[in-house]
């Protein structure tokens, strides 16, 4: 019977650690360059629509004061649909 030599674990781990890291998908620096090179410069692209970071106000209902101004600039004939819209709004809240 022969005997089995087992390879030695520092030996192997120093032997991989030594070699250069392979990947696939290229390098770290390889693949910014290669995104970079592909991404459209975004202030020429027409299709882009830049969106601005202002916070939104909340809305405020008009108070009734204000509500009566507004209703007052209609015009008479615009009077019966506000009438009609109204009575709706509040049969549906009162269901």
């Amino acid at each position: 019977m022969t005997n089995v030599v087992k390879f030695p674990y520092t030996a192997c781990r120093r032997v991989h650690s030594r070699r250069p890291r392979i990947s696939k998908n290229g390098t770290p620096e390889e693949r910014a360059a290669k995104a970079a090179a592909v991404r459209p410069d975004p202030s020429t692209a027409p299709n882009v629509v830049q969106l601005s970071r202002k916070p939104i106000e909340p809305h405020t209902p008009p108070t009734a004061e204000e509500f009566m101004a507004i209703v007052a600039q209609l015009p008479e004939s615009d009077l019966p649909w506000v009438a009609d819209m109204l009575r709706n709004m509040t049969e549906k809240n009162a269901t």
